[in-house]
């Protein structure tokens, strides 16, 4: 088990999974730092596919908490090269959101910054236990 991942994954199910039961009912968002929750959660973009964004987060950290809780340093490269998919396009994902945000919303809300800062984190991690334990992906 790697730790890292795992308390990443924790967190980031909290985040997300508090975002998927506001966006899900009539509860009205509480932002941490200003009212840009709001104003993302209005947004067309709160949603892709008909699905709640939170509930893409809930997958992307339920996944790198299944990851990192049957890691081992003896993991095969298809292991570390799904960990590398993973959080790479949780990565890309993030910056696009924080693209919208910024320039399409022009709202910043303090749960999605927080998310992609452990998504930042995830990214970092991966690329360094994926270079302690195998140069060659």
């Amino acid at each position: 088990m790697h730790k890292g991942f795992v308390a990443i994954s924790f967190i980031g199910l909290a985040v997300a999974g508090y975002l998927f039961i506001i966006y899900t009912s009539p509860i009205p968002v509480t932002c941490i730092a200003g009212e840009g929750c709001k104003a993302v959660q209005a947004s067309r973009y709160s949603s892709f596919f008909g699905i709640p964004t939170p509930a893409y987060g809930i997958a992307y950290y339920l996944a790198l908490g299944i990851l990192g809780a049957l890691w081992t340093p003896n993991w095969t490269k298809q292991f570390r090269l799904m960990l590398v998919i993973l959080t790479s396009s949780g990565l890309a994902v993030s910056v696009f959101l924080s693209y919208l945000e910024a320039y399409v919303v022009q709202a910043w809300c303090s749960w999605c910054i927080s998310s992609a800062i452990l998504t930042i984190i995830a990214f970092a991690l991966t690329w360094k236990v994926v270079s302690t334990y195998d140069t060659h992906i």
